[in-house]
């Protein structure tokens, strides 16, 4: 019988990958914005394409499962022949060019970094603490206020972002982080943030 903490344990590797990739919000911030999409656009293709190749070739597959499947979730390993399913890794790279391209880079770096953080922050506590589910989804309440919590202390911190501004594009992030609303939480999360960022800056 598996243990109970295994899913836990798999989920963690998968935050901390995550994490890991923190690099990417960090080389938005020290770089300008055309040396960051030079950079984040081939990133984003090439990730898309190793999905796509995932979908179609068997040996391909086989190879990302023994590497990386233990950290999948069910949903992000479709059959090979059925549809292309991006991970969350591409999703996140997806997030940053896109963040690059609409915002200057020192509100899109802030913004990305600060989902990062707080998603992974939210999952680990709703796994573990996780008691109230908010209505219609799978998100707890629990896991929304560690979200808002771990935003705001990685916004915080910005000289240039005020800690008023930094509290709405946390809750803004937890709000739709928790909401059953269509598309991938890795690409509307970051964009809520930093649009309220970029707004509260105009």
């Amino acid at each position: 019988m598996p243990s109970p903490l295994r899913p836990f344990r798999n989920e963690l590797l998968r935050k901390i990958l995550h994490l890991l990739a923190l690099v990417v919000p960090a080389g938005i911030y020290a770089l300008d914005k055309p040396l960051a999409l030079f950079v984040l656009i081939p990133l984003s293709a090439t990730a898309a394409g190793a999905d796509a190749l995932r979908a179609k070739s068997a040996r391909f597959a086989a190879f990302i499962g023994r590497a990386f499947g233990y950290m999948m979730r069910p949903g992000e390993t479709p059959p090979v022949g059925g549809s292309i399913v991006l991970n969350g890794a591409t999703w996140i790279a997806l997030s940053a060019t896109l963040l690059t391209l609409l915002f200057p880079v020192d509100l899109a770096a802030p913004g990305l970094a600060s989902f990062m953080v707080a998603d992974a922050a939210a999952a680990m506590a709703g796994m573990r603490f996780g008691r109230t589910r908010w209505p219609g989804t799978r998100r707890t309440v629990q896991g929304s206020v560690v979200f808002a919590c771990a935003a705001w202390a990685i916004l915080a911190p910005f000289g240039h972002i005020a800690w008023g501004t930094a509290a709405l594009a946390a809750l803004a992030g937890a709000a739709v982080e928790a909401a059953n609303l269509p598309g991938n939480d890795n690409i509307r999360g970051p964009l809520a943030m930093t649009a309220v960022l970029w707004l509260a800056a105009g």
